[in-house]
């Protein structure tokens, strides 16, 4: 019995530790949104975000740009605020 409490003790600390190891974004939702449509802004339209959501260690903004008929979505870095991946669709 004692064995069983002892396993059990141990397998709740791992449980407990591994879920601490989530770290809070070193960048905001703002920053993340800010660096989007800094990439995106040309002469033609402007770039509309229409959503932002946090995944794993990245932001994922959806963005839009009517006039220039294109849109896609960005996946930024929460570490350092680069674009890890980029996805564009033009009509």
């Amino acid at each position: 019995m004692r064995k069983i409490v002892s396993i059990f003790c141990i397998f709740i600390i791992m449980v407990m530790s591994g879920c601490s190891t989530f770290s809070k974004p070193k960048i905001s939702e703002e920053q993340a949104k800010s660096i989007v449509l800094e990439n995106h802004t040309k002469h033609i339209g402007k770039v509309e975000i229409k959503s932002v959501s946090h995944k794993g260690d990245k932001y994922i903004v959806k963005w839009e740009n009517k006039e220039n008929c294109e849109h896609g979505t960005d996946y930024i870095d929460d570490e350092n605020g680069k674009i890890l991946k980029g996805e564009t669709t033009i009509c």
